[in-house]
């Protein structure tokens, strides 16, 4: 007589899908936080999602059928992402078909999780599927296949001779966005030259990123009249002495976006800090100049130099609203600190008693000179918002292969950052790996 099979607790499997589809919003809120570190986001909201995911993968086909089939039509993209990585990663069965005709058939709604899941999913097998039905999805979905697999690090070439990268702005963008993970072409470097001058700014924008960090010089005159996110920070990093003298110009004519602000805060040069001092005094602009000052000198961000500014719940509410769709696509999140009153005064008495014990010419991160060591640990500390900023610079240096994704399970950022630790102490001067665009050494 065989034993008798266990009860299934359908009411404790409900709940987990539901804490599973809550803490993955905030899970994803949590990557582009201004104030949780790599650490405190793994042992909090990431290490209690991964607890309800896995406990909905033990519940094997049942709950499987009953649930998670069902929520893969859900309109919260969410709990489509929680219950499609839970069936992916099912150990009883195998859900691939399911989950790739939702993906390939269902409602535009349920794409972004579902190609969400697959981002986060370590399974090669699924990733080469993906490719192999690229060439036949719509172009939207290719997008978004495409997203996935530069996501994973994949190369992409095979499939991008098959598409028709101009069917559609989002395709022709994540196509472009490939190129680092794909063999050294010169009709890759012909579409990337072309694209430089689309006329679609998501076209633009995406083979601006791209030709940066492959070091072409094409790419690098275009940034120098961009205002885009990648191409301020790229300038304020990697760029010559004359490219962050004109975003300190900027800076000093007192129109300066917060771009700007929030990009010259990782140049870690001493005549910044300086240039942002002013800017302090500004209602508005007060709290995101301390942050960039703070990044180059050290500065506590605590009273008496920061105090917290009191807000209402309509504020609070929108602090921990969930994150928009714009930031969940991005490379680089938009600037952002958390809310504060700047003591001008104060810091500038703090400056003038410390500016003498800095070395002119060092290159600063918290008041400490910056080196390849430094900046490694700099991402397993900084804020969560400030990370992706750090890890695009690391790119740079890279030429486009030494890419932390900083929308990752936090365990595959960290893999994604241990080559870095092997850089050389000159590597820190170097931006680009394009052949026939290099730009070699960059001026300290």
């Amino acid at each position: 007589m065989s034993p008798p099979r266990p009860t299934v607790r359908w009411e404790l499997l409900e709940r987990h899908l539901e804490e599973a589809e809550f803490l993955w919003t905030q899970w994803e809120h949590g990557l582009w936080s201004p104030e949780l570190t790599l650490s405190s986001l793994a042992e909090g909201d990431e290490g209690r999602l991964r607890a309800h995911l896995d406990a909905l993968v033990l519940g094997g086909s049942a709950a499987a059928t009953r649930l998670l089939l069902p929520a893969l039509t859900s309109e919260d993209p969410a709990r489509v992402a929680s219950a499609a990585w839970a069936l992916l990663s099912a150990e009883d069965a195998d859900w691939r078909e399911p989950v790739f005709q939702q993906l390939e058939q269902g409602a535009e709604e349920t794409h972004p999780g579902l190609l969400r899941a697959l981002e986060l999913l370590d399974r090669p097998d699924l990733h080469a599927l993906l490719l192999k039905k690229l060439p036949t999805l719509q172009p939207t979905l290719q997008a978004g296949a495409l997203r996935v697999a530069r996501v994973r690090h994949l190369d992409t070439s095979a499939a991008l001779e098959k598409l028709d990268w101009e069917a559609d702005p989002a395709l022709h963008a994540e196509a472009l966005r490939a190129l680092p993970f794909a063999p050294r072409t010169q009709t890759g470097e012909a579409r990337l030259s072309r694209a430089l001058g689309h006329a679609h700014p998501t076209v633009s924008t995406a083979a601006l990123e791209t030709g940066l960090l492959l070091g072409s010089r094409e790419a690098w005159e275009h940034a120098r009249g961009s205002s885009s996110r990648g191409a301020l920070l790229a300038l304020a990093v990697a760029g010559e002495p004359k490219d962050l003298a004109g975003l300190l110009a900027r800076l000093k004519d007192g129109s300066a976006p917060a771009e700007v602000i929030w990009a010259v805060g990782f140049s870690g040069r001493l005549p910044t800090a300086e240039a942002l001092l002013p800017l302090l005094r500004d209602e508005a602009q007060g709290p995101l100049a301390a942050a960039s000052f703070a990044a180059i000198t050290g500065l506590p961000l605590v009273p008496p130099f920061l105090v917290e500014a009191p807000t209402d719940e309509d504020e609070d509410a929108e602090e921990e609203a969930e994150p928009e769709a714009e930031d969940l696509q991005a490379r680089l999140p938009s600037p952002r600190v958390l809310p504060g009153e700047v003591d001008a005064q104060a810091v500038e008495t703090w400056w003038t008693q410390r500016r003498g014990g800095f070395t002119e010419g060092a290159r600063l991160l918290r008041g400490t000179p910056l080196t390849v060591e430094v900046l490694v640990r700099a991402l397993e500390t900084e804020p969560m918002r400030r990370r992706p900023s750090l890890a695009w610079e690391a790119a740079l240096r890279g030429g486009g292969t030494l890419q932390v994704e900083s929308r990752q399970w936090t365990r595959v950022q960290r893999e994604q950052a241990l080559p870095l630790r092997g850089q050389r102490p000159e590597w820190l001067a170097r931006a680009g790996s394009w052949p026939q665009g290099r730009r070699g050494d960059i001026p300290a």
